[in-house]
């Protein structure tokens, strides 16, 4: 029988199976959900799914930001097929055959001079697959466009885009980009394979990293974010999901679906709408504003808070509700949730999460000097609790206060 795996989210590798019988199932944050998703951009109760003699389907329960079957939001009960993937705020979910046996239903297929083996994912746009490029013997990914996307230019028109701005870059910590392709029909994207799995499943359900790791994770990103300053692209979604690992542990920069060249002005604008994840995106990309790499950076630094204390700093309702915390609300300082940490990890969570771009880390570089200086302190034993100066705790939480107390909530135009 059928079954619902989620694929990306705190819950990867969960399945809801379906019985014989009819039955109905209920997904959603709550408790008594049948599926309990911990992704606070879902509904308490989000969605059903249903089994009546042989068919399937699935009916939104009123959620606050939706549920999308094969990237379409729906508005009714929709009738589900093998295949499917259902995406519910930062979750996806496939509906896979038993006999599928979690490798995928192009496992096997020759595809553009590729031979598909198992299946190693599944995003919003598609599917990945580990796979042989025949011709050379070498190990790759291969990500495939949905079919249900392909009708729809707009989203042909994104995954050549991100294979572009993929291309362009050339870097040790950036995942590497071999061909983009097409066949009867069928778009996909050649990469290097990596198979640590991604930052997002060291994680998961609320883990934190240790201190030196995360650091050295961070630190890692920062040079990808560098090299992407000087091809002048701002990714425009950095979070643990998009922060890959090889199998000795170094990062790989992944998935430029959303990716912005900078024009000559240094900006990328958003005039096609705002795109992202909301937990982990800059003030004025929530606003809808022009953006630079300093919106990475953010980004960034919300991931290495993330790292560190086991959750991120912006939670609500709905994503709205998210993003107008992304604008006017402070984090709580990391010296409260984590306070045995280098003094320089502070400093640098500090600067990362200020609202406006003009007072973070104005590029990379500078980034990475202090992150290596916090490697060192790690690796030394250093605490907060043992340092006074620019870089402490106390004048840290000095500085949080002041910004709070000169935020004012006020009207902005063109948030969502």
């Amino acid at each position: 029988m059928p079954r619902l795996v989620v694929e990306r989210g705190n819950e990867k590798g969960v399945s809801l199976h379906f019985e014989a019988k009819d039955v109905t199932y209920i997904v959603g944050r709550s408790n008594t959900c049948d599926l309990v998703l911990t992704d606070f951009l879902v509904s308490r109760q989000q969605f059903k799914a249903e089994k009546k003699k042989d068919l399937f389907s699935v009916t939104d329960l009123g959620s606050h930001n939706g549920t999308f079957v094969n990237g379409v939001k729906i508005e009714k009960e929709t009738m589900l097929c093998v295949g499917d993937t259902i995406r519910v705020g930062e979750t996806l979910m496939t509906f896979a055959d038993e006999s599928d046996k979690h490798e995928g239903f192009l496992a096997g297929q020759k595809i553009g001079g590729y031979h598909l083996h198992a299946r190693v994912g599944v995003g919003g746009m598609g599917e990945v697959y580990k796979a042989t490029q025949t011709a050379l013997g070498r190990q790759v990914a291969l990500k495939v466009l949905s079919p249900e996307l392909i009708r729809d230019r707009s989203f042909v028109e994104r995954f050549l885009s991100e294979a572009r701005a993929a291309g362009k870059l050339n870097h040790p910590n950036v995942i590497g980009v071999h061909e983009v392709g097409e066949e009867n029909g069928v778009y996909y994207l050649s990469m290097e394979f990596v198979g640590g799995g991604s930052v997002q499943d060291l994680i998961s359900r609320g883990r934190k990293l240790d201190p030196l790791r995360a650091t050295e994770i961070v630190l890692m990103a920062s040079k990808a974010l560098e090299y992407a300053e000087k091809v002048k692209i701002v990714h425009c979604d950095i979070k643990p999901d998009n922060l890959m690992l090889t199998e000795a542990g170094e990062v790989r920069l992944a998935d430029l679906g959303i990716a912005k060249s900078l024009n000559d002005k240094g900006k990328a604008d958003q005039t096609e709408g705002v795109f992202g994840s909301p937990h982990y995106m800059a003030p004025e990309q929530a606003r809808g504003l022009a953006l630079d790499n300093r919106a990475d950076l953010y980004s960034l630094g919300i991931t290495y808070y993330r790292m560190l204390c086991g959750k991120v700093p912006f939670t609500g309702k709905d994503a709205k509700e998210i993003m107008e915390k992304q604008v006017f609300t402070e984090p709580v300082p990391m010296q409260k949730l984590e306070p045995t940490l280098a003094p320089t990890i502070y400093h640098i969570l500090d600067r990362l999460l200020r609202k406006k771009p003009g007072e973070r880390y104005q590029n990379a570089a500078s980034l990475i000097k202090d992150l290596q200086k916090a490697v060192d302190e790690t690796k030394a034993g250093v605490s907060g609790h043992e340092t006074t100066g620019p870089h402490s705790p106390s004048k840290a939480l000095s500085n949080v206060s002041g910004r709070r107390r000169r935020t004012r909530r006020r009207f902005f135009r063109g948030l969502f």
